[in-house]
């Protein structure tokens, strides 16, 4: 029996997220570039549109945008092309086959970033240089480490906003403690949490997987 597209990007989905580690994962992506719109578009990949939505509610004034874990650059499509945002793009992630898959969209993008984020969240950009910082499907197992997140968000200027996507059900301990350090960021005053909400994220797919869009404000 022949396998569907949607079987395909549904096995490949959980590969990435159930495999031993980040390089494990990576590899997949290697060899899914090419294909990886198409298939998660038989599953009616809801992420990027969400991040995405939320940008357009915020975007005003905003002048530079990064966006981490951009994969084949759907949330950065979305936000040029939906939401006819014309600033400063730059778009970062581990993988160059997405990147190179990315490009080919015609962005307009500034910096294109080859690098992998560890537990500390290190960019090699300046700090306080993004009004907004968005990542998508990124903030998984074996992708970005929960730890990276105050890292990352210094390269956010102060008042600027982090739109980010997780998951909330399939990664029980990643969800953990992604929540504790959020909730510990946000009693300390480093951040505010602007907005939040939960969604379906493959409503094509046969295991519900739900999904939650987080607007991270820093002080």
């Amino acid at each position: 029996m022949e396998i569907t597209k949607r079987e395909l990007g549904q096995t490949i989905l959980k590969n990435v997220v159930k495999c031993k580690n980040p390089m494990e994962s990576q590899e997949i992506y290697n060899g899914w570039g090419e294909k990886y719109d198409e298939e998660l578009d038989t599953l009616n990949y809801q992420s990027p549109q969400y991040a995405a939505k939320m940008f357009g509610k915020y975007s005003d004034g905003v002048k530079a945008v990064l966006d981490i874990g951009t994969g084949t650059g759907l949330t950065a499509e979305l936000i040029r092309k939906k939401y006819g945002y014309e600033g400063v793009l730059d778009i970062l992630d581990a993988n160059l086959g997405m990147l190179v898959q990315a490009d080919k969209k015609g962005l307009n993008i500034r910096n294109i970033i080859r690098h992998w984020v560890d537990q500390r969240g290190e960019l090699p950009v300046k700090d306080e240089s993004y009004d907004v910082i968005t990542c998508t499907g990124s903030l998984t197992p074996n992708h970005i480490p929960v730890t990276a997140l105050p890292g990352m968000i210094k390269s956010l200027k102060h008042g600027g906003l982090f739109i980010m996507t997780t998951r909330v059900t399939g990664t029980e301990s990643y969800t953990l403690e992604f929540d504790r350090l959020k909730q510990n960021m946000i009693d300390a005053k480093e951040v505010e949490l602007v907005e939040k909400e939960e969604y379906q994220n493959f409503p094509n797919a046969l295991d519900e997987v739900v999904n939650v869009v987080l607007v991270l404000k820093r002080f």
